[in-house]
């Protein structure tokens, strides 16, 4: 009998890996669970993926691909602006990666980016120490508001009603500003902080290269 089945490669494997991830998370995948799901039995994915570790790292470096790439020609401030909101939007579309972003070695998606960051610093003018300061910015920037903003998220169905209860435990007249800041989480889109905060790192940047 002629099997029909579309071969595995490691990209079809990676793509796979993604979309259950998306799904269900990756803290419930496993290797048998994505071979089922191609059609395989477990043994045939080891032909391309070498472990577990080699998947995640694989994973991640996946969705790196879909962020933008710098590009040359644009203003190196603008340039790097445009890759960062790109880079944030991707994660918070795959909201498993920016936990497992720091965890991962790079692969050769990942490389390209943080070689477009640091080149678009070089180019811009930058020092290599603060081309380092403005690469670290950066991608800390990234994934620390992405982690912080998913992590609203994932509780946000109960978020306002928690909030409120916080709030109602504190004493407005020795915690104003926090109840404040509590009450902006609950009425204002954080989306647009992302954005505000990157421009205020790269107006920094700026205003130190001198």
């Amino acid at each position: 009998m002629t099997d029909t089945r579309i071969p595995l490669s490691r990209d079809r494997i990676l793509t796979a890996a993604v979309e259950l991830a998306d799904a269900a998370g990756v803290e419930v995948m496993s290797m048998r669970k994505l071979a089922g799901s191609l059609g395989f039995e477990v043994m045939s994915l080891y032909n391309h993926i070498a472990n577990k570790g080699d998947l995640i790292t694989g994973m991640v470096d996946w969705i790196a691909g879909d962020m933008a790439r710098l590009d040359p020609d644009r203003p190196g401030k603008q340039a790097v602006r445009d890759m960062s909101i790109s880079a944030h939007d991707v994660l918070i579309e795959h909201p498993w990666a920016a936990p497992l972003w720091t965890r991962s070695m790079p692969g050769p998606n990942r490389l390209l980016l943080m070689e477009d960051l640091l080149a678009a610093f070089r180019r811009g003018g930058f020092s290599p120490r603060l081309a380092h300061f403005g690469f670290h910015a950066i991608t800390m920037h990234i994934v620390g508001f992405t982690l912080q903003q998913l992590n609203y998220a994932e509780t946000n169905s109960a978020t306002d009603d928690a909030a409120s209860a916080f709030i109602a435990t504190l004493d407005p007249e020795q915690f104003p500003y926090m109840i404040e800041h509590v009450e902006y989480h609950i009425h204002d889109d954080e989306g647009g902080d992302f954005v505000f905060i990157l421009d205020l790192i790269l107006d920094g940047l700026e205003r130190a290269k001198g």
